[in-house]
């Protein structure tokens, strides 16, 4: 997945929050609190019960609009998830 298509999904986001029509501060708290949420509890439901396979991408991907650290684990998370549906699908096509 190229690197273009991870910032695709972070603009996508941050248009869908609303985000742009935020003040740069307050939307740095905003963004903290909800995207260390979603990435606390994607973490918490890797031993619970739940979809931590979608908290923990949407968290990285929310938290990956405002700081670097975060995109850079974002680009990581998004090619292992690329590499892991290529590797599906050529197991399927085998099997056929």
């Amino acid at each position: 997945m190229s690197e273009h298509e991870a910032k695709k999904w972070m603009a996508k986001i941050r248009r869908f929050l609303l985000l742009d029509k935020i003040p740069p501060f307050p939307r740095k708290i905003i963004v903290s609190l909800l995207g260390g949420i979603l990435l606390i509890a994607g973490i918490i439901m890797i031993v619970m019960p739940g979809p931590a396979f979608v908290f923990i991408p949407l968290g990285l991907l929310l938290l990956a609009s405002e700081f670097n650290w975060a995109e850079e684990w974002a680009q990581k998370m998004m090619n292992l998830i690329s590499r892991i549906r290529k590797k599906w699908r050529n197991r399927k096509r085998a099997r056929r």
